[in-house]
């Protein structure tokens, strides 16, 4: 996958972290190594809100291994893209 193709999942994702947030993300200057917690302003809870956002917009399942993993930007774009294509991964 492309760096290009990255970039689209993080701009898809900003609605995600928005309603997850309740409204509260921060997502100027999102990066991969963003942080969901700490840089992006997600709580704890809203993690699971994500979660449900993520397997509905792109019509996917996370493992709850997959979920506790998620930890920055580049962790939700790495599952989002073994989701859309699986055999580059």
């Amino acid at each position: 996958m492309g760096e290009d193709e990255r970039c689209r999942i993080i701009e898809q994702l900003k609605p995600a972290l928005a309603l997850a947030s309740n409204g509260r993300a921060k997502l100027t200057d999102l990066t991969e190594g963003s942080h969901i917690i700490e840089d992006v302003g997600l709580a704890s809870l809203d993690l699971l809100e994500l979660r449900f956002e993520l397997e509905s917009r792109w019509r996917m399942q996370i493992s709850d291994e997959q979920a506790i993993g998620l930890r920055t930007i580049g962790d939700i774009v790495d599952v989002v893209a073994r989701s859309t294509h699986p055999r580059d991964q």
